[in-house]
């Protein structure tokens, strides 16, 4: 245990102090010092007893991971690299997460450095709005603003999926002070995370929020209803979308960003049906050429990707693939439950922390950026972290 501690313990000290600065600048270099940790902290009994704890969850994560690497074969994209890259990220993110609750040690590495990193985070954020950008101008100060503002969006993202899990560790110490710490630590949360026009984050935080306070009441009955809502998500998306965007009117009352958002999704509704059991391909999102115009706007089809996980995973890795992901969310929705209807504080973060993260995957960024994948498993570990209340 001392040895395990001694490397789990290290990386994950290390990984918290380096994270807040690295997520304000972008987010994009957590994936690789997650990897760094995880290729640490991977121990055989780590994957049996993982694979004892939450065997079902666990296959369909790495079937789903498996297939979507697999699909790269027949992608119109050369996505072999791609392919390796979210092998990797599943392979070492398993024991990156299970290293934050290891042992006593380790949970308490996790928490307070958790903590520490939504702190600081928060100030940086809160310096890069005030003052517009001052630390990423300083760091790539011949970057194009718009990259500078999505470096910014990255960063706030990853604050409100990560936050729950602050807030359920604060609650779990108890005494009214812990309370107010963590409605400041939410509010301030959200403030940060809204500047520069984030309005799907603030979308997502007041639907985690909800989910916090209905896990916190109930916590098996929310922890089944996200998951298993997002999973039927993940089934329908191709098929109930078109009948949302397809409404002229709907449509025309949005901004143009999310009439934009709109528009891509159509097309891409259109598209999976041309290859609905195994999907155009790992990354096919970003080979196509096609052109839509969304009112003045002439634009491709997926310009990069559809700003939609659900629909993302329907066009590349077709009704396999979404059958993999629904049924990772369902079982991994029911090992939560079990494992945390006694730890109301836990399941209340797990609860929102799924929220935050399917909204902001269903509206904005790529299923397959390395930042956001590791983004998911760095909040897994900070919920599973979350000691019992006392």
């Amino acid at each position: 245990m001392k040895n395990d501690f001694g490397l789990s313990g290290l990386g994950l000290a290390v990984f918290f102090a380096l994270a807040p600065p690295i997520a304000a600048g972008g987010a994009l270099g957590l994936p690789v010092l997650m990897c760094l940790v995880g290729a640490a902290a991977l121990r055989p009994n780590m994957v049996r007893t993982a694979l004892a704890e939450r065997p079902a969850a666990l296959a369909f994560v790495v079937l789903f991971a498996a297939w979507a690497a697999l699909s790269c074969l027949w992608s119109p994209y050369s996505a072999a690299a791609q392919a390796g890259k979210v092998a990797a990220l599943v392979a070492l993110g398993l024991p990156f997460t299970a290293a934050a609750h290891a042992n006593q040690k380790t949970r308490r590495i996790a928490v307070a450095g958790g903590l520490a990193t939504i702190i600081v985070l928060i100030g940086l954020l809160a310096i890069e709005a005030v003052w517009t950008l001052p630390i990423n101008r300083a760091a790539q100060p011949d970057e194009d603003p718009g990259q500078l503002v999505r470096n910014y969006a990255r960063g706030s993202c990853f604050l409100i999926s990560v936050v729950w899990a602050g807030a359920g560790a604060l609650l779990a110490l108890g005494g009214g002070v812990r309370f107010g710490m963590t409605l400041a630590l939410l509010a301030a949360s959200l403030v940060v995370a809204i500047q520069y026009d984030q309005l799907g984050n603030g979308v997502a935080f007041a639907i985690s929020g909800s989910a916090f306070v209905l896990a916190w009441a109930a916590p098996r009955v929310a922890l089944y209803a996200v998951s298993g809502g997002l999973a039927a998500w993940m089934l329908a998306a191709p098929f109930v979308t078109p009948l949302i965007v397809g409404n002229a009117r709907i449509v025309e009352a949005l901004p143009l960003s999310w009439a934009a958002r709109a528009g891509i999704w159509d097309y891409v509704c259109a598209r999976i049906l041309e290859q609905p059991w195994i999907g155009h391909g790992l990354e096919a999102s970003r080979a196509v050429t096609d052109r839509i115009y969304v009112r003045d706007l002439d634009m491709r089809g997926t310009p990069v990707h559809p700003h939609s996980a659900s629909l993302q995973i329907w066009f590349e890795t077709g009704l396999v693939g979404a059958a993999l992901a629904a049924a990772a969310l369902v079982f991994g929705g029911r090992w939560l439950a079990r494992t945390y209807a006694d730890n109301r504080p836990a399941a209340a973060a797990a609860c929102a922390t799924l929220a935050s993260i399917g909204v902001i995957a269903n509206i904005s960024f790529g299923i397959w950026a390395e930042w956001w994948i590791a983004t998911m498993f760095i909040a897994a570990a900070l919920v599973g972290a979350i000691p019992a209340r006392r």
